[in-house]
């Protein structure tokens, strides 16, 4: 203790006890901060007041790019466009459920039934269910390679292919 003095007169003088040690002579000023809170929640404020009032202007005014007004008609004078269409726009009366429902009933139709994909040049279309068993049974068409040689062989599918197994 011989080198440092009691703290006991630190509260007596402004000086601090040791001289490398040194402290705020001021506090921060309490009107200054005051002010910049006061100037940085009138500054929101306007903020929000300007786009407010941007927002009721931009959603009361009919836009310049409409239809409407471009062509100089009314929504209900428009024609449709032609099929397909969109669902869910004006004029569409059927529900997308009940298209969806329509168009897998006609994709089973073709895909379960006989029917002619070329009747002039006499194409027909056949089952799934039968074209694969076919080609299970008869095995793959092999084109020929050049003219005058003989179509190759076809090739049948291995036993496991055939019985739909894969490769266990």
């Amino acid at each position: 203790m011989p080198e440092h003095e009691p703290h006991v007169n630190a509260a007596r003088s402004a000086e601090p006890v040791h001289t490398t040690v040194a402290f705020e002579a001021q506090d921060v000023s309490v009107g200054g901060v005051e002010r910049v809170g006061l100037g940085l929640a009138v500054t929101v404020l306007v903020v929000l007041a300007v786009v407010a009032g941007a927002f009721h202007y931009l959603t009361s005014e009919q836009p310049l790019g409409t239809p409407e007004v471009a062509a100089g008609m009314g929504a209900g004078q428009h024609p449709l466009p032609p099929a397909p269409r969109m669902q869910g726009i004006p004029g569409d009366t059927v529900p997308p459920p009940e298209q969806q429902r329509e168009f897998q009933a006609a994709a089973a139709a073709e895909l379960n039934n006989y029917g002619w994909v070329d009747a002039e040049q006499t194409i027909a279309h056949i089952p799934i269910g039968d074209a694969m068993d076919q080609l299970v049974k008869d095995g793959l068409p092999q084109v020929a390679q050049q003219s005058g040689q003989q179509p190759a062989a076809k090739v049948k599918p291995a036993a496991k292919a055939a019985s739909g197994k894969q490769g266990q």
